[in-house]
């Protein structure tokens, strides 16, 4: 915000000619109305065909990223591209090593997506048709098929596979 521009707000406070109110917001709640880019849905949306799960009830859902402790570059990488949604650095746990997110509406969605195709079908028709070359090469990744080298893969290289 320009210098001015609070110069302006503090003088119309002062004046009562505006309505200060104080708004104190912990910064996980904020997140929640912030939607992920396209690269990190798409981390996200192959995280949970792969080895991510979704943990929580309704309202209070966050992605669960985990793998083996020799993967922990792979989850560094993926706890780097989700940037603020990530809850915590990655941590290892047994022979673990993973994170949480934060909670987010996005999962709520997802959870609904994801569970009506659980009657019979492997992947529902509806993720199929989100999933772009990211998507699917974390998903890939997460099962082992393939490595990803993402420290091969560039800023700019990450949002076109992401589209």
């Amino acid at each position: 915000m320009r210098s001015e521009d609070l110069r302006g707000i503090r003088a119309a406070l002062a004046q009562g000619q505006a309505e200060h109110i104080g708004v104190v917001e912990h910064p996980r709640l904020a997140l929640r109305r912030i939607p992920p880019d396209a690269v990190q849905f798409q981390v996200i949306l192959g995280s949970l065909l792969g080895d991510g799960h979704l943990i929580g009830g309704l309202g209070d859902r966050r992605l669960r990223i985990a793998h083996r402790r020799e993967r922990f570059d792979y989850v560094r990488w993926k706890y780097e591209r989700l940037g603020p949604f990530a809850a915590e650095a990655p941590r290892a746990r047994d022979l673990m090593v993973g994170f949480d997110t934060v909670t987010h509406p996005l999962f709520d969605d997802l959870a609904q997506l994801f569970h009506e195709g659980a009657c019979g079908e492997d992947t529902p028709p509806a993720v199929m048709r989100l999933l772009r070359p990211l998507g699917l090469a974390v998903w890939l990744a997460d099962l082992g098929r393939i490595d990803l080298c993402a420290d091969r893969l560039a800023r700019t290289q990450a949002v076109a596979v992401a589209s």
